[in-house]
């Protein structure tokens, strides 16, 4: 069960970490001549955390496939 609970878990973190990701990016380039330059340097900031967060997301994911016996795609 634990492997299923974290297969889960990685494939939900996975989609909320890429569309924060897709917002944020949208945010930094469509409008950055709306909002102030700190905001802009955040969302930035923000983009790295994200994409390391995904990475880490997709690690768990190869594990709980591992555990669970699944193909390693």
């Amino acid at each position: 069960m634990k492997g299923r609970f974290l297969l889960k878990s990685a494939n939900t973190s996975m989609l909320l970490t890429f569309v924060t990701f897709v917002i944020s990016a949208i945010l930094a380039y469509g409008f950055e001549i709306e909002l102030p330059m700190m905001v802009v340097a955040m969302l930035h900031v923000l983009q790295l955390m994200l994409a390391g967060c995904f990475k880490v997301s997709y690690v768990l994911r190869l594990v709980a496939q591992k555990q669970l016996g699944l193909a390693l795609h």
